[in-house]
């Protein structure tokens, strides 16, 4: 059996100038590429999530927290996408993974979420544009050697796309594994069956860098072991 993954829907404003929760599609054909079943997961509060900020919202109760378990339960692994807005319902969600040893994949956005999800951390804004950029190597990353990320790339450096204005001031309660000059590139819970926050995309890659390849490799691989277990 392929194992199901699950990708957080994020807020949008493409459609008809419409709210509207959505996914890329790059991450839907990552997930299908390298073996996995790709199902969206939805947030629980009736609000347009498009038009609020994050802070201005009410807590999750027991029953929005519920909707998204029940959700998760579905899932073997779960992939936390790009995006712009960081709302409760990503922290709770790589939280719930956390406690679970659920495989996660944080992409961008989605890294800054895990960094970010228990704490009282913040993100810094870049100011001079150098993370910014449509092209798809931008910067070399250089990678701890004692970490998952390198024993799945088995390389020290590699170059990789950006696409993001912001960073983490820090870590919180993951180890970061892979920086660029002075930004986090990477995080990671090693102990973890997988647990690997990214802050570039390679789902953008995803067919033609074979750094991208190895990585949601072992993504649905891990995935695959979940589901045994």
């Amino acid at each position: 059996m392929k194992p199901i993954i699950g990708i957080i829907g994020r807020e949008d404003y493409s459609y008809q100038k419409r709210n509207s929760i959505s996914v890329f599609e790059n991450y839907r054909k990552a997930i299908i590429n390298y073996g996995g079943v790709p199902i969206l997961i939805l947030p629980p509060q009736l609000i347009d999530y498009y038009d609020n900020s994050p802070k201005d919202l009410e807590k999750l109760n027991d029953d929005e927290k519920n909707i998204l378990i029940r959700q998760i339960k579905l899932c073997n692994a779960i992939l936390i996408p790009g995006g712009v807005k960081m709302f409760e319902y990503h922290k709770f969600i790589c939280d719930y993974c956390n406690k679970n040893n659920i495989p996660l994949l944080g992409i961008c956005m989605g890294m800054q979420t895990m960094c970010n999800y228990n704490n009282d951390n913040y993100n810094l804004k870049i100011e001079d544009g150098s993370h910014k950029s449509e092209n798809d190597y931008t910067h070399n990353v250089t990678i701890n050697k004692n970490s998952k990320l390198y024993q799945i790339l088995n390389k020290e450096n590699i170059m990789v796309n950006s696409f993001h204005n912001y960073k983490v001031s820090n870590s919180g309660d993951y180890k970061t594994v892979a920086v660029c000059d002075d930004v986090i590139e990477a995080v990671e819970k090693k102990e973890d069956l997988f647990n690997i926050g990214l802050q570039w995309h390679p789902e953008k890659n995803y067919d033609k860098d074979l750094n991208s390849e190895q990585i949601f490799k072992a993504f649905i691989e891990a995935a695959k072991l979940y589901y045994h277990e």
